[in-house]
């Protein structure tokens, strides 16, 4: 459970992270609204992201994986028409966003090494 908080705490930098470098991808609210974004965030991954990444294995194959960013992508967009008011973004600042989202994730992952059980 200690995990789960610390990769929800990274979600939240690297969302942050994305915020800052980003001009597009902008947060509006504090932190607890951040928490609540990355946690709908974390189900989305966790429950919807599955489905299309099964159906699209040969497109993301024949794309050499490019097409996996296009769903994260999605996966990023719907967070934010569940939660409404909270990011604010063009197609393109989501895109870049989730590409952001995903560098920081894995680096700051890798730092703090939280690890996925075996």
């Amino acid at each position: 459970m200690l995990k789960f908080f610390i990769r929800l705490l990274i979600t939240m930098a690297a969302l942050k992270g994305a915020d800052f470098f980003l001009a597009n991808f902008n947060f509006h609210h504090g932190f607890f609204s951040l928490l609540c974004f990355s946690l709908v965030l974390a189900i989305l991954n966790w429950i919807v992201k599955p489905i299309p990444v099964f159906f699209s294995i040969p497109l993301i194959i024949l794309t050499i994986g490019f097409f996996y960013l296009f769903i994260n992508a999605v996966v990023l967009y719907i967070a934010s028409v569940v939660m409404p008011g909270e990011l604010t973004a063009s197609p393109w600042g989501i895109f870049w966003g989730s590409i952001l989202v995903s560098f920081f994730h894995w680096v700051l992952t890798a730092i703090f090494r939280v690890r996925e059980k075996k």
